[in-house]
């Protein structure tokens, strides 16, 4: 396992011990054995490595499933079960508030992904910049909500609600 890699484990490990994702970056590196020098050439701040979990836990399954054109239903549920794998993690970042929280970079990245992948489908200009933001705002306050309350309902049902438009109420009757 490398610095980076030892860095992350031991913060997870901080954040379920002490239950806060506020762990300073000295802690940080006394539990990893490392010098500041060595953390800072991997992470900008301790707000990047939630970043980087993010990335790794949700994103990068995000993208593949999206290159293999995996559908709606799936790409959403997918979202919803990747929290799962870390559900004690995540519900403790989730309180976290402010720039570069969980929430904040949820919103960043997904704004990210969606700004990519809307123009494939004819959205460009000022309504790509809208919609980029509008979905990911979206799947972001229904995730903090879904965290927060303990991730009690699943993955379908999570994207059965996403996926629902409100003037037909149709699609929620089978959830």
């Amino acid at each position: 396992m490398n610095s980076k890699e030892k860095i992350i484990e031991k913060y997870i490990g901080l954040v379920l011990k002490r239950k806060t994702a506020d762990i300073p970056v000295t802690e940080i590196c006394e539990e990893v054995g490392i010098c500041r020098k060595t953390f800072y050439r991997h992470f900008r701040d301790r707000y990047a490595i939630i970043e980087d979990i993010f990335v790794n836990d949700i994103e990068v399954p995000l993208r593949v499933s999206l290159r293999i054109n995996a559908g709606n239903d799936y790409y959403v549920q997918m979202i919803y079960q990747s929290f799962l794998e870390k559900k004690e993690f995540y519900i403790i970042a989730i309180k976290e508030e402010g720039n570069n929280s969980l929430f904040e970079n949820i919103i960043s990245r997904l704004v990210e992904l969606n700004h990519e992948e809307l123009p494939q489908i004819g959205w460009s200009g000022t309504e790509l910049e809208y919609l980029s933001y509008k979905f990911a705002s979206t799947q972001a306050f229904l995730l903090r909500k879904w965290i927060r309350g303990g991730m009690k309902e699943s993955p379908e049902f999570m994207s059965k609600i996403y996926l629902t438009n409100l003037p037909g109420r149709k699609e929620l009757q089978n959830i």
